[in-house]
């Protein structure tokens, strides 16, 4: 299996459930297409010095066959899209 990690770093429209200080990600929508989250891999934070810190996403899209990893910028309430790569 090839890793091939196609980085982006482009913003994105998430449809997401904020909860008991968890996020759900359910969907996203880059470059016109819009990608089923079936479930998020892993969550991490990091400090940025203009936001002070932004989490960080691993989801899978089945139906896509891409595992992306995310991010959010908690001051700016942003998101974009770090990275992706196939399923395969």
């Amino acid at each position: 299996m090839a890793y091939t990690q196609i980085q982006v770093y482009k913003p994105i429209e998430v449809i997401s459930h904020f909860h008991n200080s968890k996020v759900d990600i359910k969907r996203f929508k880059w470059d016109e297409r819009v990608y089923k989250v079936s479930r998020i891999a892993n969550i991490w934070r990091l400090p940025d010095n203009e936001e002070g810190f932004k989490t960080h996403f691993t989801v899978i899209c089945e139906d896509a066959g891409i595992l992306c990893e995310l991010s959010f910028y908690h001051k700016s309430m942003k998101w974009e899209i770090v990275q992706y790569d196939s399923l395969d």
